[in-house]
């Protein structure tokens, strides 16, 4: 009996087996990491490229309402067969409406209120933007976002709890001052404490 407890036949093996999984676990996630980084870069290359493809104004180059920006930016980042990618092209009348809220003139944030509607859409807006790629000096932000398959699901969803990385790339750029620039004109506008939130406007 005390042989058999000295005996240290099998203790690698049982020793190793003890540290595989562990270790296997953090060589698939630091891959999965730096394909992630890798991802995120190239979708930013990507969107940038597809900004400078819009700037210009150059209709053989947008395609219609920007098809042709889409299916770029589509090709580039497919980046498994399972890739989705969803794409949104915004544009505003100038840098300082990007991301700020229309101004409320009179009341709260409860009907009756009256407001200036900088994008003719007869409503208040958090972030006033018009869809699409816009016209000559107007600016234009485009947001992508990636959603793909794990090369190592196992390992993504035990520390995640999801099978698909979610990768996103922002840029805004201005038009160039080519032909065709159509601005909204700001009109003031007041929402009604009436049955339905009657709104009425005027330039």
């Amino acid at each position: 009996m005390r042989k058999l407890l000295k005996d240290q036949a099998g203790v690698t093996a049982i020793e190793f087996a003890l540290l595989a999984l562990p270790l296997f676990v953090i060589i698939m996630g630091s891959m999965e990491m730096g394909l992630q980084i890798y991802n995120k870069s190239r979708a930013e290359s990507v969107v940038k490229q597809a900004a400078r493809m819009s700037v210009t104004g150059d209709p053989s180059r947008i395609g219609v309402a920007g098809a042709n920006i889409d299916q770029y930016v589509e090709n580039q980042l497919k980046l498994t067969p399972g890739t989705d990618v969803t794409i949104e092209k915004r544009f505003y009348d100038s840098f300082s409406q990007v991301g700020t809220p229309e101004r409320r003139i009179s009341g709260g944030t409860q009907a009756p209120y009256c407001f200036i509607d900088t994008n003719n859409n007869q409503r208040w807006d958090e972030n006033p933007s018009r869809n699409g790629v816009g016209g000559a000096d107007d600016v234009i932000d485009y947001k992508v976002i990636v959603e793909y398959d794990t090369f190592f699901p196992l390992v993504t969803n035990v520390i995640t709890g999801k099978d698909k990385v979610r990768i996103e790339a922002h840029t805004t750029v201005k038009n160039e001052p080519f032909a065709g620039n159509q601005d909204a004109e700001e009109q003031t506008c007041c929402v009604s404490a009436a049955s339905g939130n009657p709104v009425t406007c005027q330039g």
